[in-house]
């Protein structure tokens, strides 16, 4: 074993390689997302094995002469980044060891380099993203495949890593909603042409980029991406000019630019056809091993009802309880536009999905509309991925049918692999059913489409907190705070966190930051006492006991969260009566099987029997 690198070498230790020049990290010949300073940090700790790297000199040799206000918070970050990455403990580190008062250490044996070792060229990781826009956006497309495999007709092309950063309008009167329906529609039509060939990053981290004064070079390293499609936009008097260049980001070199002028009314229809000659110079000029094989271009859709559509997609981004009611009023604006939208109605199930989710409606009579959505999309075309993960979200979260859920989740995956919501929805199925390892991949899977995504973070903390991994879950529900400081659950995840872990000052304040972000959500409450019960201050978690308990009798509120209160209390008799009488229909009764919080209730046969009937279809009278 080798104990320092060679300057200028690969650094290899266990499956990992750093390549020192670029900063890249592999496993495996697979290119890991690692963001440029804890690249920077990982180097200088690697090159300097056994060593304690203090962190002022982490300071001068990362940060350099550039003023970091918050430095130490930044390092820490970067720190957890790494450890993340290289699926590393802090408590147990196999890798980088905290020196406390001092700095680092990297602890890791390395690897003798092999002497054709820089000569490889490890294969890269596919990555991609959402939906359709028009002639426009598919004439794009053709270029950026054109460009990114030209010069190798002689060899099976290698997947290749796009961003499609968010469009710039430059037209006197902007409209936001335009220029992230343009990004989703344009990911997704990307994504249509070759899935196993060209992979996209998801809308989520491409939306991190708007208005960005970094370089392609830069988010080429942030993203993985080997390519980024630059697009500004100008419409004005129905009209409409979209000029995009294709940036190759390891060189920035511009490798093509184009102006393209249409009538905004003629974009749609003209989609088909445009799409199809696409598919047809992507096989020719860059694919000829490849059968490429798109779907069609579906029923028309009006103007109108388009222009509904998008609006609809951008208030349901923002997620907030107003922006999804907002978008539920447009998607069925839409829809009364034109009936036949399936895209408009599985939009719909997805927001009312959500609003039931974040307990937005206190009736969740949302619950029963997101189903009739999902079905109505799938009746009107069956090949839609993102219906058959809506239906598939409303039978596994509502206990309806999991045998349905987990069927329903298999399709749309096998429809479209990179649908992140659907990875992302079928790992907390995984999780709920106590399938930890193949959750966690899963979720690994989603977070390397959408690396920058709060959601996808949060959602990978979920998992690393049922199964039980509790510094892990830690590190993500930090990263979603990073990308989302107003987020109400990576608050409420990192209160349950500190709860086991017996941090409970820590665990009270994220849950009152999670009260107060939601407006009191009763989950949170729960939680909150729970935190309380388990200090040793039974006064205090009775008090928000009881505020929890009169939200109940106000159908506010789910008996599973009381019945956790009464298991941090020692009461289990009144535990087991809540799980009883409202197991059937409550959100939070889907974790019975993996939550922490119930892990003294498991030797009754009454809390065996609620566990049976979670995820069972009952017959109708």
């Amino acid at each position: 074993m080798a104990t320092q690198p060679s300057p200028g070498s690969p650094i290899r230790f266990e499956d990992f390689e750093l390549d020192v020049r670029s900063g890249e990290l592999r496993r495996r010949g697979e290119l890991l997302k690692l963001q440029p300073q804890p690249s920077k940090i990982l180097t200088l700790l690697a090159s300097r094995r056994g060593e304690v790297v203090s962190r002022n000199d982490i300071a001068r040799e990362v940060w350099g002469s550039e003023t970091f206000v918050d430095f130490e918070r930044g390092l820490n970050f970067a720190i957890s980044q790494i450890r993340t990455v290289l699926g590393d403990d802090a408590e147990q580190p196999r890798f980088i060891e905290t020196v406390p008062k001092r700095g680092y250490r990297f602890i890791a044996p390395l690897k003798e380099q092999s002497p054709d070792a820089t000569a490889r060229v490890p294969t890269r990781r596919p990555v991609k993203l959402p939906l359709a826009i028009g002639a426009v956006i598919v004439a794009l497309i053709a270029a950026v495949a054109f460009f990114a495999f030209r010069g190798k007709p002689q060899a099976a092309p290698r997947p290749i890593v796009l961003a499609v950063l968010p469009f710039d309008d430059l037209s006197g009167e902007p409209q936001p909603f335009l220029v992230s329906g343009l990004t989703e529609e344009m990911i997704a039509r990307v994504t249509q042409i070759s899935p196993e060939h060209v992979k996209v990053i998801a809308r989520t981290s491409a939306m991190q980029y708007e208005r960005t004064k970094k370089n392609a070079r830069e988010i080429g390293q942030e993203l993985g991406a080997d390519y980024v499609l630059e697009n500004s936009i100008r419409h004005e008097n129905g009209h409409i000019r979209i000029t995009s260049q294709l940036v190759r980001t390891a060189d920035q070199t511009h490798l093509w630019a184009e102006n393209y002028d249409r009538d905004m009314r003629e974009l749609l229809p003209l989609e088909g056809d445009v799409t199809a000659s696409i598919a047809e110079q992507v096989q020719r000029e860059l694919l000829p091993s490849v059968a490429i094989t798109l779907p069609g271009s579906g029923r028309p859709v009006s103007p109108e009802a388009h222009e509904l559509y998008l609006k609809g997609r951008y208030y349901f981004n923002a997620r907030t309880p107003a922006d999804l009611r907002q978008s539920v009023t447009y998607f069925q604006q839409a829809i009364l536009k034109q009936p036949d939208y399936a895209a408009a109605y599985a939009a719909l199930a997805d927001a009312d999905n959500l609003i039931a989710f974040y307990g937005f409606d206190p009736t969740m009579n949302s619950v029963g509309q997101a189903k009739v959505a999902a079905l109505k999309a799938l009746q009107l075309d069956d090949s839609m991925s993102a219906a058959h993960a809506a239906l598939a979200y409303t039978e596994f979260m509502w206990q309806e049918d999991w045998a349905s859920a987990d069927k329903e989740f298999r399709r749309a995956l096998q429809l479209d692999d990179n649908d992140v919501p659907a990875h992302h929805w079928y790992a907390l199925y995984l999780a709920a059913n106590g399938r930890m390892d193949q959750s966690v991949q899963q979720m690994r899977y989603a977070l390397k489409l959408d690396p920058l995504s709060a959601t996808t973070h949060l959602g990978m903390a979920y998992v690393y907190y049922f199964a039980r991994d509790y510094q892990q879950a830690a590190q993500q529900a930090a990263e979603a705070l990073q990308l989302n400081a107003s987020s109400m659950a990576a608050h409420a995840v990192l209160g349950w966190v500190f709860t086991e872990q017996k941090r409970f000052p820590d665990a009270i304040q994220n849950l009152q930051t999670a009260i107060q972000l939601s407006g009191g959500v009763q989950v949170y409450q729960c939680g909150l006492a729970r935190a309380y019960a388990l200090s040793g201050n039974a006064v205090k978690a009775r008090e928000v006991l009881a505020k929890a308990e009169t939200m109940q009798e106000q159908q506010l509120g789910t008996g599973t969260s009381l019945a956790s209160v009464y298991v941090a209390l020692g009461d289990s008799e009144s535990a087991l009566h809540w799980l009883e009488q409202t197991a059937p229909g409550d959100i939070q009764a889907n974790w019975l099987r993996v939550d922490p919080a119930f892990d003294a209730l498991r030797q009754f046969q009454r809390f065996a029997a609620v566990q049976r009937r979670i995820g069972v279809k009952t017959s109708q009278p």
